[in-house]
């Protein structure tokens, strides 16, 4: 069967994929008492050569026939190349006989480069039986990746909101100072008008006194002839 190159197909795959992940129960796969469940989020993302966990949790009845198991998990790529099995150590629970086990085993991958995004699976080999999980998706970026630079309408629009961020305050303060002169202003109109509505005690005391006054011309001219 002839090998089909990697082309601009893989973005819609993994989408699809994504979102059939997404849809489907993906936590429940039972069958003939036993199941393999993928725990924690479904996509994770790591740099290269980081370390990186994921668990799974074994259901199977606690009968002797499946206490003997091997673990392990493999992964799928976005061209839909899968590697090869790794096992991966882990111990059987001890339960009651006749019961539900259930064991948790934990997955560290390694991962080289972004060649190794995919899909990861866990397996469970028992004598008689093979069970397998829905799958981790890990996106692996290379140890100098870097964030893509902004395009120039999302730092125009960007400067725009602190533009306007900045226009909002300077309103919000111009505002309160008008508010703020009005009131200056109403306390001394309301002072004037007190003073004018007051009554005029003062003027009455003045007025009462009456100023002196030379009751005729011959003391006016005593008063010339001593200085």
């Amino acid at each position: 069967m002839e090998s089909r190159p990697p082309g601009p197909l893989a973005a819609p795959w993994l989408l699809g994929w994504l979102l059939g992940l997404l849809l489907s129960p993906w936590t429940v796969q039972l069958a003939g008492g036993q199941s393999v469940i993928h725990l924690g989020s479904p996509i994770m993302v790591s740099l290269a050569n980081k370390f990186i966990s994921f668990s799974c949790n074994i259901t199977y009845p606690c009968t002797p026939e499946f206490q003997t198991f091997t673990f392990g998990f493999y992964h799928v790529d976005l061209q839909d190349q899968q590697s090869s099995e790794k096992k991966v150590p882990c111990q059987p629970s001890v339960g009651t006989e006749n019961q539900t086990c259930v064991t948790k085993c934990q997955v560290t991958p390694t991962l080289p480069s972004s060649s190794a995004t995919g899909t990861y699976y866990c397996f469970v080999h028992w004598p008689s039986s093979r069970k397998k999980g829905s799958g981790t998706f890990i996106l692996v970026r290379d140890t100098g990746y870097r964030e893509p630079p902004q395009s120039p309408k999302k730092l125009l629009f960007l400067c725009f909101i602190g533009l306007l961020s900045v226009l909002s305050i300077l309103a919000t303060a111009l505002v309160l100072w008008k508010k703020a002169l009005q009131r200056q202003d109403t306390e001394v109109y309301a002072c004037m008008q007190n003073e004018v509505n007051s009554p005029p005690s003062s003027w009455n005391l003045l007025s009462q006194e009456k100023p002196y006054m030379f009751e005729n011309d011959s003391d006016c001219n005593l008063v010339y002839e001593n200085l």
